[in-house]
C-alpha cells in the first residue's frame, strides 16, 4: 500500500472515530437527561448541539465549531422526530388501508428500521447543508442513510428481545437503565457523519 493511500485510509478511520466518539458522548448525556427530566425533545437537542460541539473540537474545525454546533442543534431532533412522525402517518395510513399485512408488519420491526434510515437520511440532509453547503446534501444523506441500515437492524433485534440488548444493558448498567434505542441511533449519526466528513 503506498503512503498516500495509507494516509487516506487513516484519515477515514480518523474521523470516523471522531464522529462515532462525539455522538457517543452526547448520547449518553442525553440518555441521562431523560433519566433525569424524561424531556426526549431536550435530550434529542442537547445530544445534537454537544455532539456538534465535540466533532467540532475532536475535527480542529474551530472555524467551523458554531456551525456545527447549530447543525446538530437543529439536525438531530428534526431527523428523530421529523421520521417518526412520518413513518407513523404512513403506517397509520397503511394500517386502515390493509390492516391485515400492517398487522403482520407490525410484529417484524421494520416499521423501525425504516424509521432509523429515514432519520439518518434526514439527519444527513440538514447536517450536510447547514455546515457544508447545499452540494454536500447528496453525499451525506447517502452515507448517512447506508450507516443506519445495520443500526436500525441492531435496534429491531433489541426490541425483539435478543441477547443483544440484555448484554448492552449490563454493559451501560453504570450509567442507570438508559435508552439503548437513542444511544444507537445517536451513534449511527456520529459514525454517519464522521464517513461524510473524511
Amino acid at each position: 500500500m503506498s503512503q498516500n493511500n495509507l494516509f487516506k485510509t487513516v484519515h477515514v478511520l480518523g474521523l470516523t472515530l471522531l464522529g462515532i466518539s462525539s455522538f457517543f458522548i452526547s448520547g449518553l448525556i442525553a440518555c441521562i437527561v431523560i433519566l433525569r427530566f424524561d424531556n426526549y425533545i431536550l435530550a434529542t437537542i442537547i445530544a445534537g448541539g454537544i455532539g456538534g460541539f465535540i466533532l467540532g473540537l475532536f475535527h480542529w474545525k474551530h472555524r467551523m465549531l458554531g456551525r456545527m454546533t447549530f447543525a446538530g442543534l437543529i439536525a438531530v431532533p428534526i431527523g428523530l422526530l421529523g421520521s417518526f412522525i412520518l413513518i407513523e402517518g404512513l403506517v397509520g395510513g397503511f394500517g386502515l388501508l390493509f390492516p391485515s399485512i400492517a398487522a403482520h408488519f407490525e410484529n417484524t420491526g421494520i416499521g423501525d428500521i425504516i424509521a432509523i434510515i429515514l432519520m439518518g437520511i434526514m439527519f444527513g440532509v440538514i447536517f450536510g447543508a447547514i455546515v457544508y453547503g447545499r452540494k454536500s446534501i447528496r453525499l451525506f444523506s447517502v452515507v448517512c442513510g447506508a450507516v443506519s441500515i445495520p443500526f436500525g437492524l441492531l435496534v429491531g433485534a433489541m426490541n425483539s428481545g435478543y441477547w443483544i440488548k440484555v448484554w448492552l444493558e449490563s454493559l451501560f448498567e453504570a450509567f442507570g437503565k438508559i435508552d439503548l434505542n437513542l444511544l444507537v441511533i445517536i451513534i449511527s449519526f456520529g459514525l454517519g457523519i464522521g464517513l461524510s466528513i473524511s
